[in-house]
Parts: C-alpha cells; structure tokens; sequence
C-alpha cells in the first residue's frame, strides 16, 4: 500500500470510527485511547483524530514529511484546514459539507486571487472559525493574499505561494 492509498484509509478510519491497523514501511495508522492516530515510523504521530463539538477533526502536524499528500487526502475527504491556522505548528482539519452551487478549489493563494480579480468566479468563502465564511475584497500585495472576513471583523493573511482550499461560484 503506498502512501496516498494509506492517508486514505487513515480518513476513512476516522470518519466511520473503525480500526484497521493498516500500515506500510513508513507510515501505520493506530487507535490510542479512542483516537486514531497516523504514526510516522521515524517521526511519531504526525495525525490524531478527535470530536469537537460533535464535529470530527483531524490535528495535522505542519511541517511534517507527509503534508502536501496527507493535506489532499484529508481535503478529498471534506476535511478542510481553518485558514486562520495556516501557520500553526498543528492544523485542525475538521469534516465540513462544500454548500450547493459552490465548487471546490485547491491552489496557490495567489491563482485564487487570480481567478476572482478576473472574475472567472464570485463568492468566494474560506472555511475559518469553524464553518465556511464569505470573503469581502480580496487583495493582493508583496506576495500576500489579503482575505477580509466580514462577519468576523477580521483579515487573513496568507502567502501567495500557499496552497488553499476555498469555494467559488463559477461565472458562467
């Protein structure tokens, strides 16, 4: 089993609360004290499932050897990062539904502000303080996206060179 089909069966753990015990030369997943956990063999748990609120999340290390495929994995498994955490040691991923008539967006920070400035799409929202959050102006400026959320009487700084998951309503 290589790595990607791994980190998916550690999502699907996690979302129907089973234990597989599956593993491969550099990663296993586990179940310690009613938490699954995906062990990096020479690192240590690098992933660990927990609810919140009745709302399942997953803490991912940051700057692990696993992130970018552990991240897609957990994306294609509608778990999404809360943006405001994006430079934390460990992210929270929590399991979100995408709403009808939105579309589903990974890339750079930067070809996000991209696609909305050229109004390819409208609406864009960000998952952030526990839910998907409508963005106001979006700007970009020395290589930072600038994400101002509204309702939250707040901005979210982000590098343009960080990749993102957002939703957008496309322009038809």
């Amino acid at each position: 089993m290589d790595d990607s089909e791994l980190f998916a069966v550690f999502v699907a753990d996690v979302v129907n609360g089973t234990e597989s015990l599956a593993s491969n030369p550099s990663y296993r997943i586990e179940s310690v004290l009613g938490t699954i956990q995906l062990v990096d063999k020479k690192a240590g748990v690098i992933a660990s499932s927990k609810s919140e609120n009745g709302q399942l999340q997953i803490i991912v290390k940051r700057y692990c050897d696993a992130w970018e495929a552990l991240r897609q994995a957990l994306t294609h498994g509608s778990f999404f990062p809360d943006l405001a955490q994006n430079k934390a040691q460990l992210v929270p991923f929590t399991r979100a539904a995408i709403p009808e008539g939105y579309e589903f967006y990974d890339c750079a920070a930067s070809e996000m502000w991209r696609s909305w400035r050229r109004r390819v799409v409208d609406h864009v929202h960000i998952y952030t303080a526990n839910r998907w959050r409508a963005v106001g102006e979006i700007s970009c400026s020395g290589g930072v996206v600038f994400l101002p959320v509204p309702d939250l009487n707040k901005e979210i700084q982000i590098t343009g060179s960080s990749l993102m998951s957002w939703l957008g309503v496309p322009n038809a």
